[in-house]
C-alpha cells in the first residue's frame, strides 16, 4: 500500500517528477457555431443537423462516426439532443450556436462503443511558412489574416483542437527565422517554441508542386539557423532536410510514417524506438528527452537519391504541397501532403493531426470488458477540505473515469476507487495533460510502484 511506503519514507525523501508543465485547454465539445444567413425557422432546421454532426465529431475526435448507425439515426433527429441555442455576430457574420446535452451524447458513445474524447486537449503551435504571389517566403503569424491560416485556425476551431499561430514579434524574430521554418528544423523550432509552452509543435512549408523541383534553402544560411549540414558534401554547405520519411522501406533514426494524404486513417507511426535510459528522461524530464531527440535528429542524413525520385513522382498529385515536421510526446515524424488548392492542405493537415490526438487520448468504453476496469490510486497532498473538493472534482471529470470513489485517507494521503471507461492507460495518458496529477518518485528518482500521485494545485 502506498501508505505504508510512505511510512516506511521517513529519512527518504519522496519527490515529484519534474515534468515540464503541459499546457492545455478546456475546450467545449457539445456547442457548435455555424455561419447562417438569416433567423428563419427553416435555416435553425437545416443548421441543427449541421451543428450536431460538427459536435459529433469534435466529441469523439474522429470523422469515421459519422459512419456509425446510431450516429446517423440520431442526425436524423437533432432535436432530440439540442439544449438551446442562440445566434452571435461578428461584424456583419451572423452565427448559430447550438449546444447539445453533453450526457445524451456520452451514452450515445458509450452505448455505440465510440471514442470518447475529454474536454481537455494539447495545445500546439503550427510554424508555417509560406510562398507570396511575389515569391517571398514568409512566416505565418496570428494577427495578419490569410486564407491559408484562417482555414488551419476554422479548422482546428471546428475540431476542437486548441491550435495557434505564433506572434512573430521581435522575440520571435530573433530566435527564428524564414529559413528554420522552410528548412522544418527540429532544433530552432522547438527552440522557438519554448516561450508558448505547447506540448505539440508542426513545423511545415506549403509551395507551388512544380514537377521536376525540390523546394530549396536559399545558400549561405546564417549559423544560427540549425539547419541540418552535409558533412559529406566536398563543399559542406547546408542541406534541406526534405521528408524524411517520403519513401515507403527508408529507414531513417526518427522518422515516421504518419500518413496525411488519409485525413480519416493518420495513426502514430512515428518509426521511433527510445531505449530504456530515455524512456525514464522521458518519464521525469520530458524536455531533456526532446533535446536527446533532437540531438539525434540533427545527426540525420540529408536528401537521398530516392527521396528526389520520389519527390518527381508525386508532383503530379497536386499543384501545391505542404512537408510537416512534427514534434510532440518525445517523437519527430516528417511526412508531406498534396492537393490542387492550398487551403485544402492546411484543412487536411488539421483533420488528420486531430485524428492522431483523439488516438492518442479518447477512450473507447465499447473496448474494454463489460465490467468496467477498476484500479486504486493514492494521491498524496490532500491536507484540506478545499484540496479534497478540488481533487474529487478533477478526477470526476475525467472522461476515461465513469466513478471516482473516496476509500480511505491517512494522514494527507487520499486513497480512490476508480472506475474506468478505458484502460489504466487511457488514465495516465489524460492525466500527463495537466500538472494536477503527478507520479510520486524515490530518492533515486524512481516512479513508486503502483498509480500513486502527488496533487498540484
Amino acid at each position: 500500500m502506498f501508505q505504508q511506503q510512505l511510512i516506511r519514507g521517513v529519512g527518504v525523501a519522496i519527490a515529484v517528477c519534474t515534468m515540464s508543465a503541459h499546457a492545455t485547454q478546456h475546450v467545449v465539445v457539445n456547442e457548435a457555431q455555424i455561419p447562417v444567413s438569416d433567423q428563419s425557422q427553416k435555416t435553425q432546421a437545416n443548421e441543427v443537423k449541421k451543428a450536431l454532426t460538427e459536435v459529433m465529431v469534435k466529441v469523439s475526435g474522429n470523422t469515421e462516426v459519422l459512419q456509425n448507425p446510431g450516429v446517423r439515426a440520431a442526425l436524423r433527429t437533432p432535436e432530440a439532443y439540442l439544449r438551446s441555442y442562440r445566434f452571435s455576430y461578428s461584424g456583419n457574420d451572423t452565427f448559430y450556436v447550438a449546444e447539445f446535452d453533453k450526457t445524451k451524447l456520452t451514452d450515445l458513445m458509450k452505448r455505440e462503443g465510440l471514442p470518447l474524447w475529454g474536454e481537455r486537449r494539447p495545445e500546439t503551435i503550427v510554424w508555417l511558412a509560406t510562398e507570396t504571389d511575389d515569391n517571398e517566403r514568409i512566416i505565418l503569424d496570428e494577427s495578419t489574416p490569410t486564407p491559408v491560416g484562417e482555414m488551419l485556425v476554422n479548422t482546428a476551431k471546428t475540431r476542437g483542437v486548441p491550435v495557434s499561430l505564433p506572434l512573430m514579434d521581435l522575440t520571435d524574430s530573433a530566435s527564428i527565422s524564414i529559413y528554420d521554418v522552410w528548412g522544418r528544423f527540429v532544433q530552432s523550432l522547438t527552440a522557438s517554441s519554448q516561450r508558448y509552452g505547447v506540448d505539440n509543435i508542426i513545423g511545415a512549408r506549403l509551395y507551388k508542386n512544380t514537377a521536376g523541383e525540390m523546394p530549396s534553402i536559399p545558400e549561405g544560411l546564417p549559423a544560427s539557423s540549425g539547419a541540418y549540414q552535409d558533412t559529406n558534401s566536398p563543399d559542406n554547405t547546408y542541406a534541406d532536410n526534405q521528408s524524411q520519411n517520403a519513401i515507403a522501406g527508408t529507414e531513417q533514426p526518427l522518422s515516421g510514417q504518419l500518413d496525411l494524404s488519409d485525413v480519416d486513417n493518420m495513426v502514430d507511426g512515428a518509426n521511433l524506438q527510445v531505449n530504456d535510459e530515455q524512456q525514464a528522461s522521458l518519464a521525469g524530464d520530458e524536455v531533456t528527452a526532446t533535446a536527446a531527440l533532437v540531438n539525434e535528429a540533427q545527426e540525420m542524413p540529408p536528401f537521398t537519391m530516392d527521396e528526389f525520385t520520389q519527390h518527381a513522382q508525386k508532383a503530379q498529385e497536386g499543384e501545391y504541397a505542404l512537408d510537416w515536421v512534427f514534434v510532440g510526446n518525445g517523437k519527430v515524424s516528417y511526412g508531406s501532403i498534396f492537393a490542387d488548392e492550398p487551403t485544402s492542405l492546411t484543412q487536411q493537415l488539421v483533420d488528420a493531426y486531430a485524428n492522431y490526438l483523439s488516438s492518442q487520448y479518447a477512450v473507447i468504453p465499447g473496448a474494454v470488458d463489460a465490467e468496467r476496469v477498476q484500479i486504486s490510486v493514492s494521491v498524496a497532498n490532500i491536507d484540506s477540505l478545499k484540496k479534497y473538493a478540488n481533487a474529487n472534482a478533477y478526477l470526476k471529470s475525467l472522461s476515461v473515469i465513469e466513478e471516482a470513489m473516496l476509500t480511505g485517507q491517512t494522514g494527507s494521503v487520499a486513497t480512490y476507487n476508480l472506475t474506468l471507461l478505458g484502460t489504466p492507460e487511457d488514465l495516465l495518458n489524460t492525466v500527463r495533460l495537466e500538472s494536477k496529477l503527478r507520479p510520486v518518485t524515490d530518492s533515486f528518482g524512481q516512479v513508486v510502484e503502483g498509480y500513486t500521485f502527488y496533487w498540484n494545485e
